[in-house]
């Protein structure tokens, strides 16, 4: 049995950039916004890096797609699923139902397939070898999973696309929409990499023109990624599409395409405020992204499908 890890060193070494495959799983509220379909092509597009053992639902709503937490969640499972089926990897990894509900209790997890499959899985790693745990929605399921199986702390890296950097207001979709999830995350101790949206993956930018040029006409993945985009945008002339979660695969993909700090995990208040206080456990945050290395990357992929 691996002790939870309570020192920085130790959490330290297990933020530590890892050349070869990594195990990973993909906690996704892949209905509510564009980025997420690319974000998960991306993801299964990569044996060569990533070595996806599941996918997971995560709740959505406060937007006009899903009024209700389960309803989001249940679109997002179906998306992961039609996405699998553009990229030709139906099967190739396990897809779990999410939690249905936001966390009301942050000493309570909210029970899920997502949750429990999370908690069990990651008892199979370890310090040295972890499983990584990229988050591109809110993190209900996440957080579940760190209350049911505290010890996972020592067995895995969250990657997780939360609020916006340190010296900004951390009031984004993934962060509001379960305060106390995101709190039992900053608090838990977790090797924890922060993927900053304003003004770090607010970069990962395209458009319909710079879409068809470059994967425009090659599949059916490629056709359906572009109509998305175009259905998002009323006017699409001189117009961009931020792609968020691209990013937070990108940054794992090649050392060379992020820069990343060490420093301390703020607290989230109830205010929706960063509090910092340098007493407090360390953990990764991304600080720069290489958005055209990404993008060429992702499209070359996605047009060999």
């Amino acid at each position: 049995m691996n002790p939870i890890i309570t020192d920085n060193a130790a959490r330290l070494k297990m933020l530590e950039w890892k050349e070869g495959i990594l195990d990973v799983v993909l906690d996704t509220d892949a209905a509510t916004e564009v980025d997420d379909p690319f974000a998960i092509s991306y993801l299964l597009l990569s044996p060569e890096r990533f070595r996806v053992k599941a996918v997971y639902a995560a709740p959505f709503s406060m937007n006009e797609r899903a009024q209700d937490p389960k309803t989001g969640m249940e679109m997002s499972y179906r998306e992961i699923l039609n996405i699998q089926k553009l990229c030709h990897k139906e099967g190739g990894c396990e897809v779990k139902k999410g939690s249905a509900s936001y966390l009301s209790d942050k000493k309570r997890p909210v029970p899920s397939a997502a949750g429990s499959d999370l908690a069990e899985r990651a008892m199979k790693y370890s310090p040295e070898n972890p499983l990584y745990v990229i988050g591109i929605g809110a993190g209900t399921n996440i957080a579940s999973a760190l209350l049911q199986q505290p010890e996972i702390i020592s067995r895995i890296v969250v990657v997780w696309l939360a609020g916006n950097d340190f010296n900004l207001s951390p009031d984004v979709y993934n962060i509001y929409q379960d305060v106390k999830a995101a709190q039992v995350i900053f608090d838990s101790g977790v090797p924890l990499l922060h993927v900053p949206c304003n003004f770090v993956t607010s970069h990962m930018i395209t458009g319909v023109p710079e879409l068809e040029s470059c994967i425009g006409g090659k599949n059916e993945l490629c056709d359906y990624l572009i109509s998305i985009v175009k259905d998002y945008g009323q006017d699409t002339f001189a117009w961009g599409k931020t792609i968020w979660d691209l990013g937070a695969v990108g940054c794992l993909m090649n050392r060379s395409w992020s820069k990343w700090e060490i420093t301390t995990a703020p607290f989230i208040t109830d205010q929706l405020t960063w509090n910092k206080d340098y007493t407090r456990h360390l953990i990764g945050n991304v600080k720069e992204i290489d958005r055209d290395a990404i993008f060429r990357d992702a499209f070359l992929k996605m047009g060999r499908v």
